[in-house]
């Protein structure tokens, strides 16, 4: 199906980043490794020249203090090369902390990328160990009549079931904007995502995504416009809810859902 076959590409393009940040670091500490052997050779022939000229000037009989002296520098050529190597293996192995550092930078981190490309990323569960999905956060601003829509919805228990892969879902979230999402209840279906009530939704015989139970008693699957979710509600029955407002904020997935 389209929608698949677009889980797919959005899957080969994850893989893709990983394997380029991967790439860079490798080639990183090659060219780190390079550079320290390539100093190396270039510091042993600049010593060695004037050690091959003291020796072929040298007298049969080298004086007491001469000798020290050749001793000494040689000693604190041997000390220096062994720092120098030392410094550059040191730093060679601290790349791999230092590119996943997070201090801020020009480029978009790879969970940025993820957030953007799929509307979702991956955190490792502190209870558990194992590795769950977070959806992204909705992005854009919420008009004052969404933000009471929303308000509306928790006071009458409202609840929609989702999951962290659905674009439906996603979608559904942008219709109301970040500060009127806060003040509905959702609840993750996904055994995969971030705190997933699985057990709740198929008690709730949860079969596609979104889908909505409010607290009227109603039901609906699939994504809706906030000026339907007003009416269905009950919202519109003692409120004014204008949906020319709400109309052309979020781009179109055609309708429909997930299953």
């Amino acid at each position: 199906s389209l929608h698949s076959r677009s889980q797919q590409v959005k899957q080969a393009r994850l893989h893709i980043y990983f394997l380029l940040i991967t790439m860079m670091q490798n080639l990183l500490t090659i060219l780190v490794v390079t550079a320290a052997a390539g100093h190396c050779v270039a510091y042993n022939i600049q010593n060695s020249k004037p050690l091959l000229r003291d020796h072929h000037r040298r007298s049969p009989t080298p004086s007491k203090s001469t000798t020290n002296h050749d001793e000494a520098t040689s000693l604190s050529s041997t000390t220096t090369r062994t720092d120098f190597l030392r410094n550059m293996f040191a730093a060679s192995a601290a790349l791999p902390i230092l590119a996943s550092s997070p201090r801020p930078s020009n480029a978009a981190p790879p969970f940025a990328i993820m957030a953007e490309e799929l509307g979702y990323f991956p955190v490792k569960d502190e209870k558990s160990g194992e590795t769950v999905m977070v959806p992204a956060k909705a992005k854009r601003e919420s008009t004052d009549q969404a933000v009471e829509l929303a308000k509306y919805l928790q006071s009458t228990k409202a609840v929609m079931f989702g999951a962290f892969w659905c674009p439906h879902c996603q979608r559904q979230k942008e219709l109301f904007g970040k500060e009127a999402w806060k003040y509905i209840t959702y609840v993750e279906c996904s055994p995969k995502g971030y705190k997933s009530q699985y057990a709740t939704c198929l008690s709730n015989g949860i079969d596609g995504y979104p889908s909505w139970k409010f607290g009227n008693g109603k039901s609906q699957g699939g994504e809706m416009e906030l000026n339907d979710i007003a009416q269905t509600s009950g919202f519109s029955k003692k409120f004014t809810f204008d949906g020319s407002l709400e109309e052309g904020q979020v781009p179109s997935l055609g309708g429909g859902g997930c299953k």
